[in-house]
């Protein structure tokens, strides 16, 4: 990012699962002395079979690396109600708030669950007052 930081206007973050490792990232980034605005990559709401075949061609089921630092995640997000979008933002919600974060929005990854999706990001809206933000655009 440091080599890119001249060509780019954003950052767009991979896929995150974890509220303390997207602060330690968004940490990172900051104290690297990158300034340029972060949309989150977010996945939308997964029901479990999506989860598992979306997993399954993005080789995750062959790195045998990936699982054994990520077995307790995916087991805890395969799990009945066990990932939620909602629960990532809200765990995370004092990085993304902080105006030295330079959070601009998120970037949603539908996994081609585009109505699940849509209804969520329009209750996030609704339940949530982004309006007088200057971020109300992107968020979420």
């Amino acid at each position: 990012m440091w080599d890119k930081r001249r060509f780019a206007t954003y950052i767009a973050s991979n896929l995150c699962f974890d509220a303390s490792t997207l602060r330690r990232w968004i940490k990172r980034v900051r104290d690297r002395g990158v300034t340029l605005p972060i949309y989150i990559g977010l996945a939308g709401p997964l029901d479990r079979t999506r989860l598992v075949k979306v997993a399954t061609k993005i080789g995750v089921w062959e790195s045998a690396r990936f699982l054994s630092g990520h077995l307790g995640w995916f087991l805890r997000t395969s799990a009945p109600g066990g990932y939620d979008p909602s629960r990532l933002l809200e765990r995370s919600a004092s990085a993304l708030a902080d105006p030295a974060s330079i959070i601009e929005g998120v970037h949603l990854f539908t996994f081609n669950q585009i109505r699940q999706s849509e209804q969520w990001r329009q209750s996030m809206l609704a339940s949530r007052s982004w309006e007088g933000s200057s971020r109300s655009r992107a968020w979420p």
